[in-house]
Parts: structure tokens; sequence; C-alpha cells
């Protein structure tokens, strides 16, 4: 699956639990849903490291939930590009990969 085909399927996703839920994604709830999902992120990585309050979690379940939330954060890295026109590839390969033909 590329880029593109992930971007549709996590927006068909997102679309249908908006419309389960009566959620109106709007400009600002794509970006205020990616700060809500980096926050569970870091709270993940916290409690992975030993630096949240313990929550009864062994250790498999806080390396899921620190993958669940790598998950979340990209879905809706996902969904915020595309709700402004942005094509994360380009974008990825002019910022990040022609750097690297540089080297």
């Amino acid at each position: 699956m590329d880029i593109s085909e992930m971007t549709e399927a996590v927006e068909s996703v997102s679309q249908g639990y908006a419309d389960k839920f009566g959620i109106e994604r709007t400009d600002h709830w794509f970006i205020l849903k990616l700060q809500e999902e980096v926050g569970e992120l870091v709270q993940a990585y916290m409690n992975l490291a030993g630096m949240g309050r313990e929550r009864g979690l062994s250790d498999p379940e806080k390396q899921q939930a620190l993958e669940n939330e790598s998950a979340d954060v990209l879905a809706h890295v996902l969904l915020l590009a595309k709700n402004h026109h942005v094509d994360l590839q380009a974008a990825v390969e002019h910022k990040w990969l022609s750097r690297a033909e540089s080297r």
C-alpha cells in the first residue's frame, strides 16, 4: 500500500467514525485531533520509559500502546494533509529526500 492508498483508506475509516458519532470534521478538528493524538503518543512513550504514573500495564502492553498511538498520529497527519490538499509524498521528497541525494 502506498501513501495515497493509505490516505484514502484512513479517510474512509475517519469519515465513517465521524458519521457514526455525528462529528463535523472542520479545519480546526483536523489540527486539534492531531494534537490530541500527539499528546496520547507522548503519554504512551512516558509510560513505556517508566516516566509516567503506573497504570497496571505490562511492558508488552506499553509497547502496544506506543505502536497504537504512533499509528494514530500518522493517520491524523495523513488526514490533515488531505484536508489541506498537501501531497505528502511530494512534500517529503522535496523537504527530506532531496537532502539525502546531496550526501
